[in-house]
């Protein structure tokens, strides 16, 4: 167990997080830690899923305290009060809260009462990842009249991952100059292309001949997998060569397997779990595909860019993402998409995006510098 240091000195900063690991939250956090002074700033974290965040290489590397979360404002609110002000008494300098959409924001309040020295809220999302429509009805609901509460009485700083997503947490109420847009940034040089990486990939997954449709993200409702196998299913009945290689967490994984079987195209479909070197699968793939019903920022589309590989996205995701021409953005039709894919044959040479990536403001570096801006109020 890592031994949770404090320096003096250092700008205390707490991130709420969401319960669920693999969420693309932590790897924005992550992403920024590596490249960031640490010797400066001490993240901790505020999270349901504390046990779980508390078993990840991150913890094991950094040591960074974290607390778990007890209470929601839903069932608890005068209990979700004494926690935070108990939390955040512990000498806490800033309060970075990610969300995805709106359940209250009675923490904000709380810490803007404390006279915390910034009280940050940051959009990650454009909607609601839920299966259930029912709930996801309620949840939309709860959403969009705390939506129209929220003022800036409730934080000191907004921020967002896209123009989109600031639409979606903050509506008309916030200034567009109030919001700071932090991009999901990559390090370039990790995902650069290389041919002899894809030679080994291709080898270790044995498909050195067959045409390999990508796509990365939690097996949800939002990343809209379903549709990507049913579309997959047209497409191979016109070209048997290609294969769908999938890659992440989530509660939809066996029933998009089981979707696989009783379209006959089990033999030509891998869901694997979540794999920490996503880089190297990338490079094995020769078309990536996001068929999102909604995004934030999605940071996959950004790493498929920066190996060089062409990319088919729902036009349901921001068209911020398009950093390069290897993006095309498709409506969620599946014959569009079946089209498309049949269409697909082994990806030849790749070009080097580095430049294009670090230009367009997506690259790690320059980002880590952007959010410790953030933090020093600059």
């Amino acid at each position: 167990m890592p031994t949770e240091c404090r320096v003096k000195n250092r700008i205390k900063i707490l991130h709420m997080t969401p319960p669920d690991i693999k969420n693309g939250v932590y790897r924005y956090i992550f992403n920024h830690m590596e490249y960031m002074d640490m010797e400066r700033f001490q993240f901790a974290f505020l999270t349901k899923g504390a046990d779980a965040l508390k078993i990840t290489k991150e913890y094991r590397q950094y040591g960074f305290p974290v607390h778990k979360l007890h209470n929601t404002q839903r069932e608890s609110p005068l209990g979700l009060k004494k926690e935070i002000r108990e939390i955040l008494g512990q000498g806490y300098d800033k309060i970075h809260l990610h969300t995805s959409s709106w359940r209250g924001f009675l923490i904000e309040e709380v810490a803007m009462e404390m006279g915390i020295g910034q009280v940050i809220v940051h959009s990650h999302s454009t909607g609601i990842d839920e299966t259930d429509e029912k709930e996801r009805r309620r949840r939309l609901l709860t959403h969009c009249r705390y939506k129209d509460l929220f003022s800036m009485e409730y934080a000191t700083d907004v921020c967002a991952c896209s123009v989109k997503a600031a639409d979606w947490l903050f509506g008309a109420r916030i200034l567009r100059e109030q919001i700071q847009i932090l991009p999901n940034a990559v390090d370039v040089e990790k995902y650069r292309f290389h041919p002899g990486k894809r030679k080994r990939m291709r080898t270790f997954l044995k498909l050195e001949n067959r045409i390999v449709v990508g796509n990365v993200g939690r097996y949800s409702y939002q990343k809209n997998q379903e549709f990507l196998i049913r579309a997959f299913a047209k497409a191979h009945a016109k070209n048997s060569s290609l294969f769908l290689l999938c890659m992440g967490e989530g509660e939809l994984r066996e029933e998009l397997e089981a979707h696989a079987s009783e379209l006959c195209i089990g033999d030509s479909v891998l869901c694997m779990g979540w794999q920490e070197d996503v880089e190297e699968y990338l490079h094995g793939m020769d078309v990536f595909c996001l068929p999102s019903r909604f995004e934030g920022f999605p940071i996959s589309v950004i790493e498929a860019q920066a190996s060089g590989l062409r990319c088919l996205v729902s036009d349901q995701v921001t068209d911020e993402v398009k950093i390069t021409d290897l993006v095309k953005f498709l409506p969620l039709a599946e014959e569009r998409w079946a089209e498309a894919l049949a269409g697909i044959g082994l990806a030849g040479e790749r070009e080097l995006m580095d430049e294009m990536i670090a230009d367009g403001g997506y690259d790690i570096k320059g980002a880590a510098r952007k959010l410790e801006a953030l933090y020093r109020g600059d």
